[in-house]
């Protein structure tokens, strides 16, 4: 199935003949002949294939343009790499054509006209516009998607070969890609399609045409194999777009930025990779003399993905909360961290972690519309000071960690041989010096913490040798001691006790081990 990309055309098709002749028109042109035309020039005449006289004549205010193969291919190869997200198997063909081998997609993506509108969708978001055919056959895609251009064929979508025949026979010879090297020799010896160039004698066409012209026929018909080479996507992404007009706003880098965010999901979908972050590289217009020549922004998610409708929404986010210093004239996205893609679980009935990627993704929305340092979450650190055991930092969806394969934990295990002993001598082992000493596996149990600590302890004053707050206070537990914080200059020395007054309101007290006062460091619920 081919995708034919072409400028686009401008508006007004209900413009009469008349009212183009004085507006002004263009024409894409070799150094011989007109190649394609717009819209306004086609209205007045002018055809792939005319000379350039017989194309000045019928428009005077024709502008040509040259042909550039190297910008060309390019684009060719940026829609090529967006289309990758539907196929592996994408083909560069003649003619500035695209084929796809979709016979394996079709179900996946919904059947064949919900594939097509979305191939469509894409080639139109690449900023090109597509004539699409389908065949079984390469060459049969390509002839339909060329027909649907020149707009000589009625069905240009075939899924059995039984029709592929009749289809074909009934196309105009001058769709062969090689009619053009011939001029009007097909039309002097009376063959006006396929099927009268198929009648012919097959000697006298490879005398006349070359052999090639009986081999691209059995390929076009399904009757000779057609290998071809396919696109490769390269080891690493990297896309720049030239803009045709200097971008002021943030915002409206999106429309343009949207053909490299197509182009980075089919990459993805080649390599079965996702991506974290990527880097937009903007350059601008000198519109001053200090003013940077170009800026580059990262936008970052914790979950690896490779949907480009998330990214896309990601960076309007980004790009709504950006200011540009300069106009921007060029643009390059390049892809920062690439991790490998998890497919979803294949599984008929959900599992309770099922919603933890939505979840992530509403933290990852939240995050680029109110900032990163806004949302916020509480995580515990390895630190016996109660008020440095928790900190509040960025929030950070967790993702799952497998394990790599491959490397596996080594486990040890003692096998020692049981034997029978008298009481007296097991006594006796156990009394010898050197024996290991076994601890409980559970740890030792430690006090129960308060449900609300104060920011800064409260002093205490002391009454009969006992703590006051408010009401004389009890210790009814055990000693508790920390100490800690001598590696960062805030070293504590506390003994800490839970106490509690004649109305029965638990507190969390602890008394400086140097000083001697008394703090009042939190409330038991």
């Amino acid at each position: 199935m081919p995708s034919a990309p072409a400028n686009p055309t401008s508006p007004g098709a209900n413009s009469t003949a008349n009212d183009d002749i004085d507006q002004p028109c263009f024409a894409l042109a070799d150094h011989a002949r007109i190649l394609m035309p717009d819209l306004v020039a086609f209205r007045l005449g002018v055809r792939p294939g005319s000379t350039r006289a017989h194309a000045f004549a019928l428009a005077p205010q024709l502008t040509l343009l040259a042909v550039d193969i190297r910008e060309e291919q390019n684009a060719l190869e940026a829609v090529a790499l967006a289309l990758l997200a539907f196929t592996p198997k994408v083909v560069l063909a003649h003619a500035n054509t695209v084929l796809l081998e979709v016979g394996a997609s079709m179900r996946l993506f919904g059947g064949l006209r919900a594939l097509l509108s979305k191939v469509t969708s894409t080639v139109k978001g690449c900023g090109f516009t597509s004539r699409m055919g389908c065949a079984p056959t390469a060459w049969g895609a390509w002839l339909l998607a060329h027909a649907r251009t020149r707009r000589v064929a009625r069905r240009v979508r075939i899924v059995k070969e039984t029709t592929l025949v009749h289809t074909l026979d009934a196309l105009p010879v001058s769709l062969v890609p090689s009619a053009h090297s011939h001029g009007n020799v097909f039309e002097q010896i009376g063959c006006a399609t396929l099927a009268d160039l198929r009648r012919l004698p097959r000697k006298g066409v490879a005398r006349r045409f070359g052999q090639g012209v009986l081999q691209w026929l059995a390929q076009a018909y399904g009757q000779a194999p057609d290998p071809r080479e396919a696109f490769c996507a390269p080891a690493s992404f990297e896309a720049r777009l030239e803009l045709q007009a200097r971008v002021e706003s943030a915002d409206a880098l999106l429309f343009a930025a949207r053909r490299l965010v197509l182009q980075l999901a089919g990459w993805l979908a080649a390599h079965h990779a996702a991506v974290s972050e990527f880097s937009l590289l903007l350059e601008h217009e000198l519109a001053a003399r200090h003013a940077p020549k170009t800026s580059t922004f990262k936008v970052a998610w914790a979950v690896p993905t490779r949907e480009a409708e998330h990214i896309l929404w990601l960076l309007r986010e980004k790009l709504n909360q950006t200011t540009l210093v300069a106009p921007v004239i060029e643009m390059k996205l390049l892809a920062d961290k690439i991790s490998e893609h998890a497919p979803p679980p294949d599984t008929l009935f959900p599992m309770p972690g099922a919603d933890s990627d939505s979840m992530a993704q509403l933290l990852e929305r939240l995050s680029a519309r109110l900032g990163a340092e806004n949302v916020v979450q509480l995580v515990a650190r390895d630190d016996h000071r109660p008020e440095a055991a928790m900190t509040v930092e960025a929030c950070k969806p967790a993702r799952e960690t497998k394990p790599k394969r491959g490397k596996k934990t080594p486990k040890t295990v003692e096998a020692q041989p049981e034997r029978e002993q008298e009481p007296e001598q097991e006594q006796e082992a156990q009394a010898e010096p050197g024996e290991r000493l076994e601890l409980p596996d559970l740890a030792v149990p430690q006090q129960p913490r308060p449900a609300w600590i104060l920011e800064t302890p409260q002093k205490l004053m002391l009454r009969n040798e006992r703590p006051f707050y408010r009401r004389p206070l009890k210790l009814i537990s055990r000693t508790e001691r920390i100490e800690a914080g001598w590696w960062d200059g805030n070293g504590v020395q506390r003994d800490y006790y839970v106490a509690a007054d004649d109305r029965g309101r638990m507190f969390w007290l602890y008394r400086e081990r140097l000083s001697g006062y008394w703090f009042l460091h939190g409330f038991f619920g």
